[in-house]
Parts: structure tokens; C-alpha cells; sequence
């Protein structure tokens, strides 16, 4: 019985200490600063590869004064990001972001301590998927 026991605790730990670590992980994520960068297309022949969306920060026309010092940090970030769009839509927005002039912001958690995360994205102040359902009305 006790074998039983300490088999069930040496396999229950290694997950309860996973599952304490993402939690902590999703409630930084969640309840840090939010910053929004404006984003480009990478590649404007083919902007979504496959089904992502390449995208460079656009230094010049993102708003600095959302951070803390009202100074833009590029060295924080990565210069190009990709952001995943799922297949059933992948066509369908590439030939409407080709098509219109369309501002994409990309919105990254900010903490103080770690790397930006990367939560969503925005094209003209909306979210992807309900500016696409919106365009397709």
C-alpha cells in the first residue's frame, strides 16, 4: 500500500508543479501592461506563408507614449513576428489585406521583467477575425 502511495505522489508532483508553473505563467500574461506596435507586412507579395502572417514592427508609427518612460524600446522585441491565422481564413485575408489599406497592430503583453508576449492581432482597430467577418458581410 505505501509502495502505491509514494508511486502515486513521485508521479502526481512533476504535474502539479507544470500545472503551478503555467498558471503562474498565464496570470503574468494576463495582468501585464498591455503595449500596441503597428506591423507591416514582411513579405508584400505573399503576405500570410503557409498560415501566418509575417509581420515587422513599425517603429515610426507606433505611439511611445504607452511606455512607462514615453520612450519606444525596439531592442525589448523582436524585429519580424508571425502571427498564426487558421486555414479556413488564411485565403480569404490575404486577398483583403492585399486589396485595402489595412493598419495591423499587433498587441503584446509587456511585463517588467520578461519578454513582450504576443497576444493578438488588431487590422484597423479591430480584432482579425471580426474585422474579416465585417469585410465578408
Amino acid at each position: 500500500m505505501q509502495k502505491n502511495l509514494k508511486l502515486i505522489l513521485g508521479l502526481s508532483l512533476p504535474i502539479v508543479f507544470f500545472v503551478c508553473w503555467i498558471s503562474a505563467l498565464e496570470y503574468r500574461i494576463n495582468h501585464a501592461e498591455e503595449i500596441t506596435i503597428r506591423a507591416e507586412g514582411y513579405d508584400p507579395r505573399s503576405l500570410i506563408s503557409g498560415h501566418y502572417m509575417r509581420l515587422r514592427l513599425n517603429w515610426q508609427e507606433t505611439d511611445c507614449r504607452q511606455f512607462n518612460d514615453n520612450l519606444c524600446h525596439p531592442n525589448r522585441f523582436e524585429s519580424i513576428y508571425k502571427y498564426y491565422i487558421p486555414e479556413e481564413y488564411a485565403q480569404t485575408l490575404d486577398k483583403l489585406v492585399s486589396k485595402k489599406h489595412v493598419k495591423v497592430d499587433l498587441i503584446f503583453a509587456y511585463p517588467k521583467d520578461k519578454n513582450p508576449y504576443l497576444k493578438r492581432m488588431n487590422l484597423n482597430g479591430q480584432y482579425w477575425l471580426d474585422w474579416l467577418k465585417a469585410q465578408n458581410k
